[in-house]
């Protein structure tokens, strides 16, 4: 992930890769020109399961969204079956898609605007006070600019900057769209994601491998705890 974000600050942020200035073609426009943002939806807590069931979406919230971002696929603490979302798709989750904090506590601002970067299609469905943003390939953007964009020092302190402040801080869907990104050249963009692309798709790898990992698990365990599965017998 350094990799790749070091590969953000040389084309977008210092500009070195371009000796040291933003080429005169680009564009300075908004989050909102490359992204499509939507809020999650508002589950009542009595309808979420707290253990895994079949034919259910994890849910995803703030706590899947690491400090400094990044995608916690492990603390998943809330289900909710398939059957009762037949219009609720616009809230189901594709790989690529940027998921945004949007409320944080005032005296520990820790994950406000950092984001988690979804490796799976269709097994997680967003919730409220997390922000969506989902790349409308504009000047062939990608989901690697979006993401890396929005965890980097600058665009994190411009954003949080603009927060609303009480006992939590919170993000506004409009100030959100609002952020200030560069566009650059449908040239530069597609040489961008075929440098960062491949790095990230390592990483949604790698995570995809983890969350088979947990699910054989949680499904071993409780049988295993129950005496259903007897282990005495396998020779290690």
């Amino acid at each position: 992930l350094e990799q790749a974000q070091a590969i953000l600050a040389s084309f977008f942020i210092d500009f070195s890769h371009f000796g040291g200035t933003a080429p005169d073609d680009w564009e300075q426009g908004t989050l909102q020109d490359i992204a499509d943002f939507s809020s999650g939806y508002a589950f009542k807590s009595k309808e979420l399961l707290n253990t895994p069931a079949p034919d259910c979406y994890h849910v995803f919230k703030q706590g899947h969204i690491n400090r400094g971002g990044g995608f916690n696929s492990g603390v998943t603490k809330s289900w909710y079956p398939i059957s009762k979302c037949a219009s609720l798709s616009k809230y189901v989750l594709h790989k690529g898609d940027v998921l945004m904090a949007m409320t944080d506590m005032k005296d520990n601002v820790a994950i406000l605007g950092n984001t988690a970067l979804m490796t799976i299609d269709d097994q997680y469905i967003v919730n409220q006070r997390v922000g969506l943003l989902r790349s409308n390939g504009y000047k062939c953007t990608s989901y690697a600019y979006i993401y890396l964009l929005t965890n980097s020092f600058d665009f994190l302190k411009n954003l949080r900057s603009r927060a609303n402040s009480g006992v939590q801080v919170n993000l506004s869907s409009a100030e959100i769209k609002a952020s200030p990104v560069w566009i650059a050249s449908d040239e530069v963009n597609k040489e961008f994601n075929s440098l960062t692309e491949p790095l990230l798709s390592m990483i949604m790898a790698n995570d995809i491998e983890n969350q088979k990992l947990l699910g054989l698990r949680d499904t071993l365990l409780p049988r295993l705890m129950s005496g259903e599965l007897d282990v005495s017998d396998f020779d290690l």
